[in-house]
Parts: structure tokens; sequence; C-alpha cells
């Protein structure tokens, strides 16, 4: 039923992007729903239709490309296609996709052996790892992560990589990624001499393997079983694995056959041990085997007692680490000049790719320095605004409205007015022309820097001593009293005062001292207070006197 769901689907699917069309994001996502169960198929409908041109729907093909080519256990090595998926994801789209493109990348160089670039994909795929990510996929993340970090020998941080792999893939209810992760486990301790810990991971993933007949996971821990016990010597259970397993007929290799035959050399086996390692080196396919079979050779030899066979051995085996070395040093410098070249083939494509880049960048500038400017200008004039309105609307009330039958206020105030030679006026008659329709824009910031600079001088101070002397005249010597019966209140106060008694209004008493408008009647608060628990025998006329 599964085939032919599948089959139904590459049909279909083929039909909807015949003719030279590309997918559309619909028929995308059905293909992302199969490709874990059938990523041949997706991956021959994919290679049947047509890139789409721009945006997700492109960025989607090119994940879905390189996702199904590593399930179906195709290595490529240029990174051309699924870079174009990265720079969508970069910056946009699903969580699960970016994470998703980024590790494919680090797939992609980890297959061209670049694992410092692996790595740095791989750790851009973690950012996008929070509590609702899928866990299979940042099982693999993980997975993949600490298979580098044992290549780089950091066996600690490797671990604790595998570790997490391990907990997604519980999640996941994916028990054989699980083991893999637990071997893998397992296989770092052994490195670290660690073996206690390596066996018990090895034994629990063994179980698991014999109960769900997987061969693959059952081979791969036989094998590392092998290299322990031959490591640690301990050939009571070598014998074992030997009685309860046909390790001939299973793990025909020369790494294997080499331990079985230094495992008979031990036991005193002479020819069987001989005939075990010319098995050995007749499957030997690569350098490292046979570095490995050298190694071996002098362990057997030297057991049984060919000492000149044993040093003729060690000596293949320096050589071979000598040239391994030279390698090794010789490796970056190869990689330089293959990169330089590399990289001379793409400067035209980049030279190309940058002056569009610039020019969007450029079109870009222009545009946040013009929205910088109207900004700028319109918080300006907005401000602009706020401090006219403030100035105009406090030169609407300078003093307070006093009754008619209080004719000694009303001669203060008379007198008061005389003092400023008609500024009060001035600035009445002032807020009166600015409010009219028919006043021009031009004529209005005239009347503004006319009502400010008359208002300025109020500010200043240098009339304070006059209104004082005014207040005097006409309030029966109100502040001569106060400062004689009142000596420690501050210079501000009496300023306050006299402000107040002068019968300034709140709006100008705050204008002339800088104050808030909260404050000042704070202040009042406050004087009134300090009047009326004082021992001045005026202070009730202080107080009565008061607006």
């Amino acid at each position: 039923m599964k085939c032919r769901v599948l089959l139904y689907l590459f049909l279909v699917t083929t039909l909807c992007m015949g003719c030279g069309n590309a997918p559309s994001m619909r028929q995308l996502q059905e293909l992302e729903a199969r490709v874990n169960d059938a990523p041949d198929s997706v991956l021959a409908v994919l290679t049947a239709a047509d890139m789409p041109r721009w945006g997700e729907a492109r960025a989607l093909y090119a994940l879905l490309t390189v996702e199904a080519q590593d399930k179906s256990y195709i290595d490529v090595a240029d990174d051309s296609l699924i870079s174009v998926a990265t720079r969508y994801y970069d910056r946009r789209g699903p969580a699960l996709h970016r994470l998703q493109a980024f590790y494919y990348h680090g797939r992609v160089f980890t297959k061209a052996g670049l694992r410092h670039e692996a790595m740095t994909a791989y750790t851009r795929a973690k950012d996008f790892v929070d509590e609702k990510s899928a866990p299979y996929p940042v099982g693999l993340l993980f997975l993949q992560m600490g298979v580098l970090c044992g290549y780089d020998y950091d066996y600690p941080q490797a671990i604790a990589h595998m570790e997490e792999a391990t907990s997604y893939f519980e999640m996941a209810d994916n028990a054989r990624l699980q083991n893999i992760s637990k071997r893998n486990v397992g296989q770092f301790y052994l490195n670290m001499e660690d073996t206690k810990r390596a066996d018990s991971l090895f034994n629990e993933v063994l179980t698991w393997a014999e109960e769900n007949e997987d061969d693959d996971i059952r081979y791969s821990i036989l094998d590392l079983k092998l290299f322990l016990y031959d490591a640690t010597g301990n050939s009571e259970a070598l014998e074992r694995l030997y009685n309860n397993y046909s390790i001939e007929t299973i793990l025909p290799s020369s790494t294997n056959y080499g331990i079985m035959s230094h495992y008979h050399a031990r036991k005193g086996d002479e020819l069987l041990a001989d005939e075990l390692l010319a098995k050995a080196w007749a499957v030997s396919t690569t350098a490292e085997d046979s570095a490995i079979l050298r190694h071996k050779s002098y362990q057997i030899y030297k057991i049984l007692g060919r000492h000149s066979a044993a040093l003729k051995n060690h000596e293949y085996l320096l050589s071979y680490q000598d040239s391994i070395v030279r390698m090794t040093l010789q490796q970056p410098l190869i990689v330089t000049q293959r990169d330089y070249y590399h990289s001379r083939l793409q400067v035209e494509e980049l030279r190309n790719l940058n002056y569009r880049y610039l020019m969007g960048m450029a079109a870009l500038a222009l545009m946040v320095v013009a929205a910088i400017l109207y900004i700028y200008v319109r918080n300006r004039f907005r401000r602009k605004q706020e401090e006219l309105n403030e100035y105009i609307e406090l030169s609407e009330g300078l003093l307070q409205r006093i009754s008619e039958h209080d004719s000694a206020a009303v001669q203060m105030q008379s007198q008061i007015a005389e003092l400023f030679g008609g500024q009060f006026q001035l600035l009445n008659k002032l807020s009166e022309t600015y409010y009219e329709h028919s006043a021009s824009k031009a004529m209005k910031e005239q009347i503004f820097a006319k009502v400010k600079d008359e208002i300025e001088r109020l500010q200043s101070g240098k009339e304070l001593p006059k209104i004082e002397a005014i207040v005097n005249k006409h309030l029966d010597n109100v502040m001569a009293r106060l400062r004689s019966e009142l000596p420690h209140l501050k210079d501000k106060d009496y300023a306050f005062l006299t402000y107040l008694y002068a019968r300034f209004s709140g709006k100008a008493i705050g204008a002339f001292m800088k104050l808030e408008r909260n404050h000042i009647y704070q202040i009042k608060h406050r004087l009134c207070s300090e009047i009326k628990g004082s021992d001045a025998p005026s202070k009730q006329f202080f107080l009565d006197m008061m607006p």
C-alpha cells in the first residue's frame, strides 16, 4: 500500500510539474512530507522539474534536493545549490527550514572534507533550535557536531553533543539513531581509555541490535569490542566473542584478522597466527590498513620471538608515520593553492554580483538618509510648535484676575504694569494676533520671536526688587515684615512670595523661576506650613495676604 501511495505521488507530482514548469509551494510541501520515507522518489521528481526562479519556493526546492540526496546516500561536495537555501533562510523563513538549511550545508562541507566550515554551518543551525523544534532534525544536528568534535579529538565535547543527540532521538522515538549515538559515545570513551564505560555502552547497544536484528549496528559493535579487548589484552572476553560469533565470517576485515592473529599468538598457536596474519594482508586495501597491520605484525612477531621481523615492521611503521606527518604539513599549502585557483574563477561572478549589491546598498542608504532627514525636520517643527505654544499660552495670563473691589490689588497691578512699560499689553495683543486666522505663517513666526524675547526679559529677575517695593507699598509692607519676622527663609522663597503677593499667575511664576507647575503648588504649600508653624507675630497677616 505504501509503495502504491508513493508511486501515485510520484506520477501526480510529475504530471503537475510537466512541460518544464517549476513546482509551486504547495507541491514542494507535499514532497517535503515524503522526503523521509521516499527520498529517492522525491529526488527524481525534483530533478525532473525546473528550479523556481525566486523567493521561498526556490530556497525550499534547493533544500529538499540536497536533503533528498543526503538521505539517498549521494555524496555531493559542491555547496552551490544548498547556498541558495542558506542565503534565503539566513534571515527569514520558518525556524525548521532555517535549521535544516544550515544543517545540510554542514553535511555538504563534511563530504567535501571541510570540517571547519561544516562546524561553522552546524553552529549556525544550532541558533534556530528552541523548545518548539522537532526533535528528529535537532538530534541529527547534534549527532554530526559530535562526530566532528571526535575527528578533532575533542572527546568531552563530542560526548556532550552525542548525549544531546541521544536525548532528542529518544523524544523523536527513533531507537535506532538513539543507539547509534550511544555507540559513538562508547567509542569516544574507548578513545579516552575509559574502557569500563565504553564496554557498558557497547553491551547495551549490542543487546538492542540483536533484539531488533539490526546487523549493521551489531557488526559495528563487535568491531569495537574486538578492538577494546585486544587493546586491553582481555583474552577471555575475546574468546567469548570468538565462541559466540562467527567473527571470521561476519567481519572479514584486515583489522579483525590482525586482532585474531594477535590473540592466537598470545595463546602460542604460531601456525594459526601466521595464517590469520596472511589473510589480513590479503584483504588489506588502504594505507591506513597497512599501517595498522604493520603495528599488529610488530606485536605478533615480538610475542613469537621473531625479533628481526618485528623490528622490520616497526621501521616500516615509523616510515609510514613520517609520510603521514609530511602529507599533513603539506596539506594546508595544497588546499591554499587549490582555493586560490578556484577563487580566480569566481572573481568575475562575484564582481558582477557585488556591483548589484552596491547599487542596492546605495539606494538603501539614500532612503535611510531621506528618512532620517524627514524625522529630524518633523521633530524640529514639533518641538518649535510646542515651544511656541508654551510662550503664547504663558503670555495670555501673566497676572491673576482680581476682584474690582480689591482696590489695593488693582492699584498694585496697575503700578506693576507701568513698571514693565506696557509689556503686558504688548504680550496680550501679540497673543490675540497670533490666534487670528488671517495671520500668515511668517507673521506668526515674528510674533513668536517677540513674545519669547519679552518673556525672557521678565525671567531675568532684574525687576524683582522694584516689584517687591510695589508689593510693600500696596500690601501694608508685607514683604519687609516677612523678611524681618522670618529671616531664615531662602532668597528663592522671598522671590516666590514676592511674585505670589504681586498676583502673578502660577504659570508666570513657573516661567520666571523655571519651575514645573506641580512644584509651584508644593512650594506654596510648604511656605504656608512654615509661616503657620512659626512664631512670627504677623503670621496670620502673611497668610491672609496670599491670593
